[in-house]
C-alpha cells in the first residue's frame, strides 16, 4: 500500500513539474515573440512605411503637379528608392530570425495550432513585401530593361492570398475558447503603435491610362495577437 502511495505521489509530482514547465515555455515563447515584434516595429516597418509613403507622394505629384514645388517629384522618387534599399537589408535579417523562431522545436511542439498557423501566414505576408521590393529595385537598377512585371504581380497576388488566410485564422482563433490564452497573454510593446504597424497599400495609386485614380486604403497585416 505504501509503495502504491509513493508511486502515485511521485507520478503526481512529475505531472505537476511537466505541466509547470509547459506553462513556463508558453510564457517565454510569448516574450520572445514580443521581442521579435518590437524589433520589427523599430527597425523594419519604418523603412517599409517610408518607402511606400514616398511612392504615394510621387504618384500624387505625377497626377497633381500643381500642388507641388519644382523638384519635389524627383525628391519623392529618390526617397522611395533610398528607403527601399534600407528596408531590404532589415527585412531580410528579420525574416531570417523569425523563421528560425518558427522552426524551433519548442514553438512547434508547445504552441496551439492557431498560433503556428497565424504566425506562419504572417511571415509569408512579409516575405512577399520583400519579394516585391527586390523585384522593383531590379527593375530600377536595370534602367527599365528588365521586364519582371509578371513577377511583381505574382508577389502581390500571393500577398493578398496569405493575408486572407491570415485573417481567417485570426478570426477563428479569436472566437476559440482556450485556457492557454491566459498564459500566452503578454502586453504589446509600447513601440508597436497602430501607426507603425499599418502598412500603406500603393496598389492603384498611379493610373497609367490617365483616368482618375485614388490611392487604395491602407491595410494592416497586424501581428497575430497572442492575447486573443
Amino acid at each position: 500500500m505504501k509503495k502504491a502511495t509513493k508511486y502515485i505521489l511521485k507520478t503526481l509530482v512529475i505531472v505537476f513539474l511537466l505541466f509547470g514547465f509547459y506553462l513556463y515555455k508558453l510564457r517565454t515563447l510569448s516574450i520572445e515573440f514580443n521581442n521579435h515584434r518590437r524589433t520589427r516595429c523599430l527597425q523594419v516597418n519604418p523603412h517599409l512605411i517610408n518607402y511606400k509613403n514616398s511612392f504615394l507622394s510621387f504618384a500624387d505629384s505625377l497626377q497633381n503637379p500643381d500642388k507641388y514645388e519644382e523638384g519635389e517629384l524627383i525628391g519623392f522618387f529618390n526617397g522611395y528608392i533610398a528607403e527601399m534599399r534600407l528596408y531590404l537589408s532589415q527585412e531580410a535579417e528579420w525574416l531570417k530570425k523569425q523563421e528560425e523562431f518558427l522552426k524551433r522545436w519548442d514553438f512547434n511542439l508547445l504552441e496551439p495550432r492557431y498560433i503556428k498557423e497565424g504566425l506562419g501566414y504572417q511571415w509569408k505576408i512579409y516575405e512577399t513585401y520583400l519579394d516585391e521590393a527586390i523585384l522593383m529595385l531590379q527593375l530600377y537598377d536595370s534602367g527599365g530593361s528588365l521586364d519582371n512585371t509578371d513577377n511583381v504581380q505574382d508577389a502581390r497576388k500571393r500577398q493578398f492570398e496569405y493575408r486572407e488566410k491570415y485573417f481567417d485564422v485570426f478570426d477563428r482563433a479569436f472566437e476559440q475558447k482556450d485556457w492557454r490564452k491566459k498564459f500566452i497573454y503578454i502586453s504589446s510593446p509600447i513601440e508597436c503603435t497602430d501607426e507603425i504597424e499599418t502598412i500603406p497599400n500603393t496598389s492603384g495609386s498611379i493610373d497609367w491610362e490617365d483616368n482618375s485614380a485614388t490611392p487604395s486604403p491602407t491595410l494592416k497585416p497586424a501581428f497575430f495577437e497572442l492575447t486573443s
